[in-house]
Formats: structure tokens, sequence, C-alpha cells
């Protein structure tokens, strides 16, 4: 178990409803050539799923003790972690527009991750007009930070088109072997 900081510690303390504690990215992609939609975001769900091991905080959730978050947290394995909560794919209807996208995502980013399971989510949303969808991420700020988060995208992406990541970005074989900046794309 490794032991929350402090300042990580206070993110959980300082949330409320009215002022969540966690930070969301969206991200716009164009399908590649004639990619049939569905099946290329159900690929692209299982390589996110696929790893034997997450890398820290993907596989983690807080353990707390009879004070709770004012005593000491630490993070600790989630021997029964169930990677479809955490990795969803959603669809608009079609032809959806920024409007009904944005809509989601406020809606998405709205809710409290639950502090029982690990503090995250992936959102892979299909429907957007132009055969693009997009891939809105949700992360507790006491689990990832700014730059953690931009490491993190970092490894996902590639300006390479013919670039691929074999295995999840999200497992720890993947994250020991890549270096940030010189993704992978993730396979089609």
């Amino acid at each position: 178990m490794r032991r929350l900081s402090f300042i990580d510690a206070g993110f959980l303390l300082a949330e409320k409803r009215e002022t969540p504690m966690h930070v969301g990215g969206l991200h716009l992609f164009t399908l590649p050539g004639d990619a049939d939609e569905q099946s290329f975001l159900h690929r692209l769900a299982d390589q996110l799923r696929s790893a034997d091991s997450f890398q820290p905080p993907f596989g983690d959730r807080l353990k707390m003790g009879r004070m709770g978050a004012l005593g000491p947290v630490y993070w600790e394995p989630d021997a029964s972690l169930d990677i479809d909560y955490h990795i969803r794919h959603s669809a608009l209807p079609k032809p959806g527009r920024y409007r009904e996208l944005f809509a989601l995502v406020s809606r998405l980013h709205s809710t409290l991750l639950d502090r029982s399971r690990p503090l995250w989510e992936m959102h892979l949303i299909e429907g957007l007009k132009g055969r693009q969808f997009a891939v809105y991420s949700k992360f507790h700020h006491a689990a990832i930070d700014g730059i953690r988060a931009m490491h993190l995208t970092q490894s996902m992406y590639s300006t390479n088109p013919r670039a691929r990541l074999h295995g999840s970005p999200l497992s720890r074989r993947t994250n020991s072997s890549s270096v940030p900046g010189s993704a992978s794309a993730v396979s089609t």
C-alpha cells in the first residue's frame, strides 16, 4: 500500500457535490479510412481493457481507516476491479452535434467518482457527424495531477499515423516501456 500525500488527501477532504475534485479531458478523433465506427470503438475499448496488470492508479482504490479522509489514506490494489465500469462505450443519436456531445460530457463530468472504486473513468463516444468519435476521461485529482495526465495522454497518441501501441496504455508493462513524447497511437 502507498500512502496518499498530504496534498492528495486534501483533495479528498475538499471535495463536495458542488466542488468536485476531478479533472476531465475531451479528445476528438476522426475514424481512419473506411473503418466501421462500432467495431473500431469496440476494438479500442477491448485494447484499453486488455491490461493484465494496471499501472497506478488505474488498478488501485482508496483504503481509509476509522477517521476516513481525516486519517491516513492509502492506495491499495482493487482485487475486484470491474474494468467495464471504468471504460464505457456511449453513443449519441446520429448525426451527433457538438452541442449534444458537450451536454453528455457536462452530465458525465458533474457526477462524483465512486470512492469505493479506482478514481477514474474513460468514455468512448460514437455518433458524431463527419465520422468523428470522442474520448472523455475523468480522473480524481488525488490520483492523477495535470502533469501525469499529460504524460498519460502523450503515451497514448502519436503524430505518426502508422505507429501502433500494442497493449493497453493503462498497463504496467506498456507504461514501463514508453517514454512520454515517444508514444504510439492505439491500434486499429
